[in-house]
């Protein structure tokens, strides 16, 4: 296979699809994962124990969900690395803690929205960083027969000419993604993250869910919003521009792909139930709420998946 980045022998084992640092608020720590991947089509969840966490009582090695083998060469490998780890320590370990603020400016915009600058990282490195988790992302989900992800070859090849040139220090290479603008945010007030996530039918933005980070990519400049025109970020401005707050913004964004997510699982399970039972759409719906709902108050954990599993092997049976 050939690295997405280089076009060279992809030899490199273990290639993080998102960084460990960015997913470690909503998997856990690297090789202590716990994990859940979401098959929204066939109503499914696979869980994924790493192999230091005291759940991992299978002897099965399974595959981890955010890493994979043979995507990347060495070299474009160890260069993401270190990318990687100059935004972890420059920024996800420090924009919440006081005794770092004068790493960053901050300030707050009209619409209310509090607005973080870092002071040590350039707005090259971290458009570098979010486009190559964009590519990866996007490559390797669509490698696995996944839901297919919705950005264009056309544009998914200009985001690799970036990457490219950036990792490599080509020249004009910054030309490739310049009229592209990316709105990025995290949570300054809050250590939760969301999914790792794409909405596969938006194109205006394409939005993607890192776990800490929710990130809107606008290929189209004439679809961006009059209200978000202070958060955009381009690649020839001087510093990136970073919304961090108040909470209740990223809740909202964090709820809608959540609802996205149930509202497709529940209807094609749904769907599969009417299949297997010959009952209608507004029976299987009330039945599966119903076994919900009880099974939150008995607080079982996942009740949705549980309610699943449980109903798919009674109208199997």
């Amino acid at each position: 296979m050939e690295c997405i980045i280089c076009d060279k022998t992809a030899n490199a084992t273990g290639s993080h699809v998102v960084p460990a640092s960015l997913i470690q608020k909503c998997v856990g720590k690297h090789y202590s994962e716990e994990s859940y991947q979401i098959d929204s089509s066939e109503a499914t969840v696979d869980v994924y124990f790493g192999r230091d966490n005291s759940n991992n009582t299978n002897p099965e090695i399974k595959e981890h969900h955010y890493k994979a083998d043979n995507i990347l060469c060495q070299t474009c490998e160890n260069k993401l690395g270190k990318l990687e780890g100059e935004f972890s320590t420059e920024f996800l370990q420090k924009f919440r803690a006081e005794k770092f603020k004068h790493n960053f400016n901050s300030y707050q915009i009209d619409s209310g929205l509090e607005i973080l600058e870092s002071n040590k990282l350039t707005n090259l490195k971290i458009h570098a960083y979010f486009y190559s988790i964009i590519l990866r992302f996007c490559r390797i989900t669509n490698a696995k027969n996944e839901h297919p992800i919705i950005l264009t070859e056309k544009e998914l090849n200009k985001i690799k000419s970036f990457v490219y040139g950036y990792l490599y220090e080509e020249k004009d290479y910054i030309e490739s993604v310049s009229d592209f603008n990316l709105m990025l945010t995290f949570d300054k007030y809050s250590i939760e993250g969301s999914l790792v996530f794409a909405f596969e039918e938006y194109s205006d933005p394409y939005t993607f869910y890192f776990c800490e980070a929710i990130v809107n990519l606008f290929t189209n400049k004439d679809k961006i919003s009059k209200d978000f025109n202070d958060c955009m970020n381009t690649i020839k401005q001087s510093k990136t521009k970073i919304i961090v707050g108040p909470s209740v913004f990223y809740q909202e964004l964090k709820s809608k792909a959540y609802r996205a997510s149930i509202d497709d699982i529940n209807t094609n399970f749904i769907d599969e139930l009417c299949e297997l039972n010959s009952k209608s759409f507004e029976e299987n719906y009330m039945e599966l709420n119903m076994l919900v709902l009880k099974y939150e108050k008995e607080k079982i954990e996942n009740p949705l998946f549980s309610a699943l599993t449980i109903l798919r092997k009674k109208y199997k049976s």
